[in-house]
C-alpha cells in the first residue's frame, strides 16, 4: 500500500462579489492574479504561496446569492503568516482591512480581520 500525499491547492470562497473580493485581497496582502480560468464575475483565483486563494460566485436555490456571503460565525478562517503580526496589522489596516487588536498567547501572536463580505481572516507568526 503506498502512502497518501495531500497538498492544499486552494482555498476557495462562496462569494456573492468576485470580483470586489479578490481585489480587497490583491490590494490589501498584494497577492497576484491567476489568469487561467478567469471567469468575470464567477471566478477568480489568487496566488497565496503554496496555496492559492480563490473565489466562486455563490449561488442559493433562487440563482446568485446577492447579499455578503460571510459572518463572524462562519466556520472557516483563512490565516496567513507573518513573522512580525502587529507590523503587518498596521500595514493591512492602512491599506482598508478592517482588523482586530493583536493577541499574544506566549510566543503565538495572532490579529484577526474580515474582508468585505465578511470573511474572517487571521494573521499569525505561527
Amino acid at each position: 500500500m503506498s502512502e497518501l500525499v495531500v497538498n492544499i491547492k486552494r482555498i476557495m470562497l462562496f462569494v456573492s462579489d468576485v470580483e470586489r473580493c479578490a481585489e480587497f485581497y490583491q490590494d490589501v496582502f498584494g497577492l497576484e492574479p491567476i489568469e487561467d480560468g478567469y471567469i468575470e464575475n464567477e471566478w477568480r483565483e489568487l496566488r497565496a504561496g503554496d496555496c492559492n486563494l480563490a473565489f466562486h460566485r455563490a449561488l442559493g436555490p433562487n440563482g446568485p446569492v446577492t447579499e455578503p456571503t460571510g459572518s463572524p460565525n462562519n466556520p472557516h478562517k483563512v490565516v496567513f503568516f507573518a513573522g512580525d503580526v502587529a507590523g503587518t496589522r498596521e500595514i493591512l489596516a492602512s491599506r482598508g482591512a478592517e482588523m482586530d487588536e493583536v493577541k499574544v498567547f506566549g510566543d503565538v501572536h495572532m490579529c484577526d480581520g474580515s474582508d468585505p463580505e465578511g470573511h474572517r481572516f487571521q494573521i499569525s507568526n505561527r
